[in-house]
């Protein structure tokens, strides 16, 4: 299994919910149950608009992509169908939800998350297989990896009355003789957060239990995945980002911090880039001291007859900062590099 908006990564923060949306946990078996307390999505403000969300179901082993799969989520009544291209769109409110992927043939999966922002959520569903489900009063565990679905040797898996298990080379475990309706497992591993859940058994057959491991947020940062904007996506932003061909990003914050008190302070970028004041306006200075380029939304600043100062930083969502054997072509005037400023209004964040 695993989450994706871009494979963007960002360091936002620790907490069980950081910002923009996030897969925290997984817990995926057939007709497995949780407790009201992790189903139920917190109710968000009522005043709050809906953000557009996506989910993308793949096959583990080719990464193929899975029709027809049906996706819930808590507190929702609706539920929605994947496409040929193995995603469904769909509008919620932000808060916190349980979401639910199932496909005949293939494992249940449960993750939380919180949405926060528009985003897609990728998810690799594993095949049952050839597991003979007759066999009545076993119990099988397969433990893996939330994230990436590597299979987990050696994660401790246990019931009560002191019944403990560890998982092969392949990720499995194996109970017999479990009796009841209900067995509580739980499952812990180095470095994943430990998972206790009750998990209702088929009664006079096998039931298969598979376990999504979530890195333990102390021992690394959590997985976000940062919303994108569908006008910075169509102007190359995101594709120059991923493929490092940006020499410099300044988002908001880092344009809010350093440009006190006007916006030219934060570029500031040695050894790249140096500011003079000519005649009452900055001037950017690239290497050769020759004169930068200074873009917004795709067109010479001039043109919006602005100067760099005149624009406060709040009202931006990112910068990009390139030297002059790096700038695109469409930004390459003069060949001394440019500066190029993205409104929070043209992103669709303000």
């Amino acid at each position: 299994m695993m989450t994706d908006c871009s494979a963007r990564r960002t360091e936002a923060g620790w907490g069980r919910y950081p910002t923009a949306l996030l897969v925290c946990a997984a817990f995926a078996s057939p007709g497995l149950f949780m407790s009201d307390s992790v189903l139920r999505a917190q109710e968000p403000d009522q005043d709050t608009e809906s953000v557009r969300m996506t989910v993308r179901l793949l096959e583990a082993e080719t990464k193929g992509v899975l029709r027809g799969g049906l996706i819930e989520l808590s507190g929702l009544p609706r539920r929605y169908v994947t496409g040929t291209d193995g995603r469904v769109t769909f509008e919620v409110p932000p808060g916190y939800y349980t979401l639910t992927a199932r496909k005949g043939g293939y494992a249940t999966l449960r993750g939380d998350f919180r949405v926060m922002l528009s985003g897609e959520l990728t998810f690799l569903m594993h095949e049952v297989g050839d597991v003979d489900t007759s066999i009545p009063g076993r119990l099988l565990v397969r433990v893996a990896e939330f994230g990436s679905g590597r299979l987990i040797e050696g994660a401790s898996v246990s019931l009560p009355q002191g019944r403990a298990r560890m998982t092969d080379g392949q990720g499995w475990v194996e109970f017999r003789d479990v009796s009841g309706p209900v067995a509580e497992v739980t499952v812990g591993a180095l470095g994943y957060e430990k998972r206790t859940e009750p998990v209702p058994l088929h009664e006079g057959r096998t039931t298969v239990l598979e376990v999504a491991m979530s890195v333990d947020a102390v021992i690394l940062a959590p997985l976000e995945v940062t919303a994108q904007s569908r006008y910075l996506e169509k102007q190359g932003v995101y594709w120059r980002m991923d493929r490092n061909r940006v020499n410099k990003v300044l988002t908001r914050e880092e344009m809010v911090e350093r440009g006190v008190p006007y916006l030219s302070e934060a570029l500031r970028i040695r050894p790249g880039v140096r500011v003079e004041h000519r005649e009452g306006e900055a001037v950017l200075l690239g290497r050769g001291r020759c004169e930068m380029k200074v873009w917004m939304d795709g067109w010479p600043l001039a043109f919006w007859g602005l100067n760099i100062d005149d624009i406060d930083a709040e009202d931006l969502a990112l910068a990009e900062v390139f030297w002059a054997e790096r700038t695109p072509a469409r930004f390459d005037v003069g060949g001394c590099g440019a500066v190029v400023f993205w409104s929070k209004r043209r992103a669709g964040e303000g």
